[in-house]
C-alpha cells in the first residue's frame, strides 16, 4: 500500500512539475512574442515623422500670415497629434524596453530556480502568476506603444507633403 501511494504521490509531483515548466516555457514564448512586436518597430520612421513634423512647423511659422483657408488650419491641427504623442511614445518605448529586458531575466531565474528546485512546491503556481499578471502587463504596454507608434507614423504619411503644399500655395 506504501509502494502506490508513493508511486501515486511521485507521480503527482512529476505531472505538477512538468504543467508548471509547461506554463513557465509558455509565458517564455509569450514575451518572445512582444519583443518580436517590439523589435520590429522601426525608429527610423518614427524620427522621419518628427523631424518632418518640426520642418513643416517651423515652415508654417515662419512664411504664414493670419488668413489662412480652413482646410489648411484643420490638417494642421490633425498634424499636430505628432506634437501630442511624441514624448509620449519616447517614454514609454524606454520603459516598455527595460520592462521586456527585467521580464526576460525574471523568466530565465525562475526556470533555473524550478529546475534546481529552489521554490517549495506550494509556492511555485504563486510565482507563475505574478510572472503571467507581469506578461499581461507588458502586453498591454506593447499595445500603447504599437498604437502611439502607428499614429505617429500614419498621420506622417498622410498629412507631411499635403501640410507642404498647402503651407507653399497659402504662406509664401
Amino acid at each position: 500500500m506504501r509502494i502506490i501511494l508513493s508511486i501515486v504521490s511521485l507521480t503527482f509531483l512529476i505531472s505538477c512539475s512538468n504543467s508548471e515548466i509547461h506554463e513557465l516555457k509558455d509565458q517564455q514564448l509569450k514575451l518572445t512574442s512582444i519583443e518580436t512586436i517590439f523589435n520590429e518597430l522601426e525608429l527610423d520612421h518614427f524620427e522621419k515623422a518628427c523631424s518632418g513634423f518640426d520642418e513643416n512647423m517651423d515652415l508654417i511659422h515662419l512664411f504664414c500670415a493670419d488668413s489662412i483657408s480652413l482646410k489648411f488650419v484643420n490638417s494642421v491641427n490633425r498634424y499636430k497629434i505628432i506634437k501630442k504623442s511624441k514624448d509620449s511614445f519616447i517614454l514609454n518605448y524606454k520603459l516598455l524596453a527595460k520592462n521586456l529586458l527585467f521580464e526576460k531575466q525574471q523568466l530565465k531565474y525562475l526556470k533555473q530556480d524550478l529546475d534546481n528546485n529552489l521554490i517549495p512546491s506550494d509556492s511555485i503556481l504563486f510565482f507563475l502568476e505574478k510572472e503571467k499578471e507581469n506578461l499581461q502587463s507588458i502586453s498591454d504596454e506593447t499595445n500603447n506603444v504599437v498604437s502611439l507608434y502607428n499614429e505617429i507614423v500614419i498621420v506622417h504619411d498622410s498629412l507631411y507633403l499635403t501640410i507642404k503644399e498647402l503651407a507653399k500655395n497659402n504662406c509664401y
